[in-house]
């Protein structure tokens, strides 16, 4: 009998104090599933605390635990971009290490790619506990706003949170660009995914890095990685400008040569300067978003950087045989 292997992705950013909990959590649901073999791949995202040595101690004392730690703080999309690298199993699961996303959704996970027939077993979330009504807002509009600007559409609520194939883990790797936004990615890619709802609650240990400025930048990144329509809507606007301009000055040239009636004086002026400027600096603000992504992708930088990773040592001792 073949045992099928799952790899658990983990992005790690300061998790010092509930990393070894969470790999002694989810153990116990790797132990209801005897018929599958699991492997950790976390992935130290240049943490300020003692994540990898946390880390190394775990690896340590569990045969299947894999690590990679960065040279700094590239993000959690790189780490997730490195782990995936890293997978060789029949499946992947991409999860953060807060216990925020319970491995107790394992076996629902399996039984949709296996006996479902879907590719993508992915979670979406239904509310957050002490969750501001202001936060919860602002993302329901990210969501509605996305999926109406691009053909890329996530549900409400969509997390990194899932189970992948194979196939769809190496369909995700061909695309690897600097900027990344893998929610938008997970969905572009296409493949039959089932969406599994599921109440979230405060980490018990250790502080959210997620802050609101953080989050606005993530879901800039968001609309931009998958539309143009930001730069359609500066076209429209300057159409717009441009024909109420032409119609005002035509009705202001036959008042003034028919009627005799003066042209507006300094408030109108001011008005239409500082509509016009602050148009202007919108449109440059949104081009400015666009070249910059252009600019990262031009260097052709890598998306991170391998500091320490006992994958490291399995090659040195493929290379000994």
């Amino acid at each position: 009998m073949n045992v099928k292997t799952i790899d658990l992705v983990v992005p790690c950013y300061n998790e010092e104090e509930g990393l070894a909990n969470f790999v002694l959590e989810t153990n116990k649901v790797i132990d209801t599933l005897p018929a599958y073999s699991f492997r950790y791949i976390l992935v130290n995202d240049g943490s300020r605390d003692k994540t990898y040595l946390v880390m190394k101690k775990l690896a340590a004392e569990f045969d299947n635990i894999k690590y990679i730690s960065f040279s700094r703080n590239f993000g959690k999309e790189a780490a997730m971009y490195a782990g995936l690298q890293h997978t060789s199993a029949d499946y992947v699961v991409v999860m953060d290490a807060d216990l925020q996303h319970p491995p107790a959704l394992f076996g629902q996970m399996i039984d949709a790619l296996e006996n479902e027939g879907f590719d993508c077993c992915a979670t979406k979330r239904d509310e957050r506990e002490g969750e501001s009504k202001f936060r919860g807002l602002f993302s329901k509009m990210f969501f509605g706003l996305s999926n109406k600007l691009s053909d890329v559409k996530m549900p409400y609520g969509a997390m990194d949170y899932r189970m992948m194939t194979r196939q769809m883990v190496d369909s995700i790797l061909e695309l690897s660009e600097v900027q990344r936004f893998s929610k938008g990615i997970f969905s572009w890619v296409g493949f039959n995914t089932k969406w599994i709802s599921f109440k979230t609650v405060d980490r018990q240990l250790g502080t959210t890095t997620w802050k609101f400025s953080s989050l606005f930048r993530y879901a800039i990144d968001g609309i931009t990685c998958f539309s143009v329509a930001p730069l359609r809507f500066t076209a429209v606007m300057g159409s717009i400008i441009f024909l109420i301009s032409l119609i005002y000055i035509i009705i202001t040239l036959i008042q003034t040569l028919f009627f005799g009636i003066t042209t507006p004086g300094y408030v109108t002026t001011l008005c239409a300067i500082l509509f016009m400027g602050g148009i202007t600096e919108m449109s440059i603000g949104i081009l400015g978003e666009y070249i910059g992504r252009i600019y990262m992708e031009s260097k052709d930088r890598p998306i991170y950087i391998t500091k320490f990773s006992n994958f490291e040592d399995e090659h040195n001792e493929e290379r000994n045989l």
